[in-house]
Parts: structure tokens; sequence; C-alpha cells
């Protein structure tokens, strides 16, 4: 039986290069605009080049899919999923809230996570039958239910069928607020160390959540789509919600409520 130490090793290597360049153009990064209107910087390139490069030398047989470069899945056993740098937003804009996201996908099950703070050095990482860490330190999620002004992260934006007024009104009857840092995987990792207890986020892509959702499960956290199931690194689930266990049957059916039918 795989126990995955050497992939695990490598993608830790791997973002601590990761980190050193963001730092590195942290205030002097070159933006352009995609087609859908976000935004995309040299870092963002020059990180999926590093991982494309390092993946092939060391893993000839595996593939890459990630944000920016080769963002097709392919048919593969072995799937290295790359955010190279998720929150470009605030990257873009000098607010150090990203962080680096890499998982290896066997079957499309993750069985090794890795995300990476580089601004202010704290790294998650787990791999399969394994608990998470943040740096050397074991994590786990925060089990207590909801308590007045506690605050859940992201918001489920850009759905048409989602009536965000009245999912935020029905969290603040709660006395629940709302806010966004703008990265998944920041907002989540919040949740894997017991920071918050709950994130409700639009499902995106793969490499916003392969890593994720890992790290959560094995911080004894739970990960489902509006509908309740599992959530997947793979498919196309509208949402992605995260919570401590305790809290997720309310926070999902609040999301449900908000739903326009």
């Amino acid at each position: 039986m795989m126990d995955y130490r050497d992939e695990l090793a490598f993608a830790k290597t791997l973002a601590l290069k990761a980190g050193e360049i963001i730092n590195k153009n942290f205030l002097h990064s070159k933006i352009t605009t995609k087609s859908n209107l976000t935004p995309v910087t040299e870092t963002d390139v020059s990180i999926s080049k590093m991982v494309i490069n390092e993946v092939k030398k060391h893993f000839p047989d595996h593939t890459v899919l990630d944000e920016e470069l080769q963002n097709t899945q392919v048919d593969s056993e072995y799937i290295w999923v790359c955010d190279p740098v998720d929150g470009t937003v605030p990257f873009s804009h000098h607010v150090p809230t990203s962080m680096f996201s890499l998982a290896l996908c066997f079957n499309e099950r993750p069985v090794v996570a890795v995300t990476y703070d580089p601004f202010i050095k704290r790294m998650f990482y787990t791999k399969k039958d394994d608990y998470s860490y943040m740096n050397d330190r074991k994590i786990s999620v925060n089990k207590e239910g909801f308590k007045k002004g506690d605050y859940i992260y992201g918001f489920p934006v850009r759905k048409k069928d989602f009536d965000l007024n009245r999912f935020v009104k029905l969290l603040s009857d709660k006395q629940i607020n709302m806010s966004l840092i703008e990265s998944i995987v920041y907002e989540t990792m919040l949740l894997a160390m017991g920071i918050v207890k709950a994130t409700v986020t639009s499902a995106a892509h793969p490499w916003d959540r392969a890593a994720a959702i890992m790290i959560i499960e094995n911080a004894n956290g739970k990960c489902t789509d509006e509908n309740g199931d599992r959530m997947t690194a793979f498919g196309n689930p509208k949402y992605f919600i995260t919570s401590n266990g305790t809290v997720h049957e309310e926070i999902l059916n609040t999301l449900q409520k908000s739903l326009i039918k």
C-alpha cells in the first residue's frame, strides 16, 4: 500500500519554491486580464511552469492540472492539481492573503495535499490515512456550534439561481456575520485550523478545492455540495460548503432556503 511520504515531501518542496516566487514578486508582478475579466499575473504563470517542469522531472508518468497552463483534465491515474496563486485578486492589489495549493489525486481522489501561506510561513498538509498539520502541529476544526457574532467566510456569488440578500438576511437573523477574503484556500484553511466554523462559496474549479477538501476532512471537518453530497475534487457542483460538521446542516439549510426555485 502506498504511504505517499515521498510525494508529500515533494509537494512541500514545491510549496516552498512557490512561496519564494510569490514573495519576490508581491509588489511588482505584471498583471493582465483574462477573458472572464479575472486577473492573471506573471507570478501565476511562473509557478505553473515550475510545477509542471518539476512533476515531469520527478514523476514522468503523472500529469498536471492547473489554472493557468494545463487547465483541461486528461485521463490519467495520477494528477497533480495546482492553483499557483489562489487569490490572484488580493495578490494583484498587494494584499497578502493569497496561497499556493497543490494536491495529488489518484483516480480522482486526493491522496496528498499541501497549501502554503508564504507571507507568514504557514504550511498546511496531509496525506492519505493521516491527520492534517499546520507546519509541525496537528490541527482540527472547532467542533462548537455557532455563537452570537461568529463569522463565516466566502460569499457564494456569480450564481443566477441564488439570492445573496436573502442568504445574508437569514444569517443576520441568526446573529452570524459574513466576510470575504477572495481566496477559497485561505478561507477554508481558517476552518481547518479552527478559527471559523463554516465557509460557503461557489464551487469554482478543481484547483480551488482539491487540496482544501483533503486537509479539511483529515482535520475532522466536512465538505459537501449544495445538496449535502460529499464534495469531490472533480465534477461540477454549484456550491462548496465546508464546516466543522456540527453546524453543517444549519448552514446547508440556510443556503438551500436562498436558492431561487
